[in-house]
């Protein structure tokens, strides 16, 4: 099989989170990966909202890192904290924020570079054709549009601008792909994978369970991921809680990201849900071993309609089962997870779970390891490859 690794390019990614985030998405994977051949420069995400009062610290702790300038990890990759203001319904300030943008990024790529442009948000339509970029990829992860407190209208134009002159677009899900390909040809259906190698550590028998939930009592769900009241089912949650009232139901993750109204009073209250806070990338396998179940409680809203989570992949390497709320971006793995739509179907699903046949958990690796980074680089290497081929031919 040929080598179809990208290469020697300049690559530049505008991302949809900020690369100190403890929650690692498709952006901070790709960008890793690319730059172990290419050279790459990141841009922190610029959002998509203006931002809350309660998200002060937030926004100092990124004046800081707006301070101290580009910073460099390893070799090839370049991380930028740009400087824009935080209004999004105002044409002039999009105008505006997009001359801060080039300005702020021109000084950090290199002389004469022709980079690739990656754009995860449809916020950034207005950067193409800026660096004289050879190819333009939009990298559609989520129904934007959809998001809570963005301005939905200005968000749906954009992208069908960005859409309509991207050379590839990449869609995460099959609702996503079925919806983006009738604007663009060259849509592909890339769903979201996981670090498959990473999580497979907690099937290792000698890694240990972390302190703070070694000592909780089994059967043990938990959750790792976003903690935001627009994407998971807080009610739900509580009465499965209510209903299992001897299972400790353990949530790991950031509070209120993407969605800064979110109360999680709801979920303090019940006794046996735990919320441990933010835990490092890597930290993440010992605390999946500790689970007996991994959950996915999940909302069915129109902005979850289009997400394929990754967090699923991460859950399935591990080889642990998966409840999860019944939504459409799932329904090609049904069987190889526990779908519910209420309380009492999670309820079920959870007793189900916990006697299930030894031999679905190496059902599950084996897929999670289809759905690996490894196997998605090659995959998007080939496409974009291609891409830049037939463009060199056309000039």
């Amino acid at each position: 099989m040929s080598d179809s690794t990208l290469r020697d390019e300049t690559i530049l990614i505008l991302a949809n989170a900020e690369w100190d985030w403890s929650t690692r998405v498709n952006c901070h994977h790709i960008a890793k990966r690319l730059a172990q051949n290419n050279r790459v420069v990141f841009v922190d995400t610029i959002g998509g909202r203006t931002p809350a009062p309660r998200e002060f610290s937030k926004m100092w702790r990124r004046l800081k890192r707006i301070a101290g300038g580009a910073r460099q990890i390893g070799d090839n990759l370049t991380i930028v904290s740009p400087f824009v203001v935080p209004i999004y319904g105002s044409e002039r300030a999009r105008e505006f924020n997009t001359a801060l943008l080039v300005q702020q990024i021109r000084r950090v790529l290199p002389r004469d570079a022709r980079p690739i442009l990656w754009i995860f948000l449809p916020a950034h339509v207005g950067m193409v054709g800026k660096f004289d970029e050879k190819l333009v990829i939009y990298h559609c992860i989520d129904e934007h549009a959809a998001n809570p407190n963005v301005p939905a209208a200005q968000v749906r134009e954009r992208e069908a601008r960005l859409l309509k002159i991207a050379d590839l677009v990449f869609a995460s899900s099959r609702p996503l792909y079925d919806a983006k390909r009738a604007f663009n040809p060259q849509t592909f259906y890339l769903p979201n994978v996981a670090d498959a190698e990473l999580f497979a550590l907690a099937r290792d028998p000698s890694l240990p369970i972390p302190d703070d939930v070694k000592d909780f009592p089994h059967p043990m769900a938990g959750y790792v991921g976003n903690i935001s009241a627009y994407k998971m089912d807080f009610d739900l949650l509580c009465a499965v809680a209510q209903k299992k009232i001897d299972w400790p139901l353990v949530l790991i993750g950031p509070v209120g990201g993407g969605d800064p109204s979110t109360d999680v009073a709801q979920l303090r209250a019940q006794s046996n849900i735990v919320l441990l806070g933010e835990r490092s990338y890597a930290e993440l396998p010992r605390y999946l071993k500790a689970f007996d179940v991994c959950l996915l409680p999940n909302k069915l809203n129109e902005s979850n309609r289009g997400s394929l989570p990754m967090k699923f992949f991460e859950y399935l390497a591990v080889g642990k089962p998966v409840v999860a709320t019944d939504q459409p971006t799932l329904a090609e793995f049904r069987d190889y997870f526990y779908p519910a739509h209420n309380a009492d179907e999670f309820v079920a699903a959870l007793d189900a779970a916990i006697d299930e046949d030894a031999a679905r958990a190496d059902a599950r690796v084996e897929l999670a390891r289809k759905y690996s980074w490894s196997a998605r680089m090659e995959e998007i290497g080939k496409i974009v490859n291609d891409a830049l081929a037939r463009k060199e031919t056309v000039r």
